[in-house]
């Protein structure tokens, strides 16, 4: 079964589910009584959460689960720690976990059929694949235009940028990880504007040895790293925007 077949069978079903949970609330038959808005986040956020464990995102599985918890506070009685220390708790947790169970390896190359790809390793958990450079599915895709935006929700995306007059690069992420690899790219001037707007969401970044980077990104709650040293006097690329609740990695390859 295809991969976009699945995802809507999952929110067909979710969408039921959520209008049986909404007919049962108002009819009284569940145990206990909520609000038209408690339930409505229930809905939204139990969905995130699902997706999130399915899709394997630490970020949206961890952050899901927090706002139900502050949804849920009163009947928890943990209004005290509310939202800003299960917030933060949430960062921390999801910075942690991504540091234990995701290790990203060195480029590397696998032959298939005689052809030869060149990509990474990644380990999660007990599972490890195998990332191409230049085999694109679904959630992958290659671009070459000078200003570019990529968006996405509750998902993973992968965009390889092979524009020679690259200006701009916009990024809109909401719940999810987005990939953007810029080493096959040439910059249009001196400098190349990456204007991120995230929110608890992993956005990694990969660029050639010879660039630079100004972070004048604005980060809550989160973090802003640059992997590796520049080799050179390259162009260099400007962080602005802000990230709420994730990270944001600068890799150099």
């Amino acid at each position: 079964m295809k991969k976009h077949k699945i995802k809507e069978i999952f929110w067909g079903l979710t969408l039921l589910a959520a209008a049986a949970f909404l007919v049962m609330n108002q009819l009284n038959l569940l145990a206990f009584q909520l609000n038209f808005w408690t339930v409505l986040w229930t809905i939204i956020f139990g969905a995130c959460l699902i997706a999130g464990i399915v899709n394997k995102s630490i970020t949206a599985t961890v952050f899901s689960m927090a706002f139900l918890l502050i949804i849920y506070a009163k009947p928890l009685k943990i209004t005290r720690i509310v939202p800003w220390t299960v917030l933060l708790a949430a960062c921390l947790i999801s910075v942690g976990l991504h540091l234990i169970f995701t290790k990203h390896g060195h480029k590397t190359h696998v032959y298939v059929n005689g052809h030869e790809f060149k990509g990474n390793w990644t380990k999660m958990g007990t599972e490890k694949s195998f990332h191409a450079d230049h085999i694109f599915g679904s959630d992958s895709k290659s671009v070459d235009d000078a200003d570019i935006v990529i968006s996405q929700r509750m998902s993973d995306v992968s965009r390889y940028v092979h524009s020679q007059n690259l200006r701009s690069v916009t990024i809109n992420s909401l719940m999810g990880d987005a990939e953007v690899y810029l080493d096959a790219a040439k910059p249009a001037s001196d400098t190349v504007m990456v204007d991120i707007n995230s929110s608890m969401s992993e956005i990694s970044i990969y660029i050639p040895l010879a660039w630079q980077v100004d972070d004048q990104l604005t980060s809550v709650f989160g973090e802003v790293e640059v992997r590796g040293t520049s080799s050179g006097e390259g162009p260099t690329l400007v962080l602005t925007g802000s990230s709420k609740l994730g990270n944001v990695n600068v890799n150099y390859i």
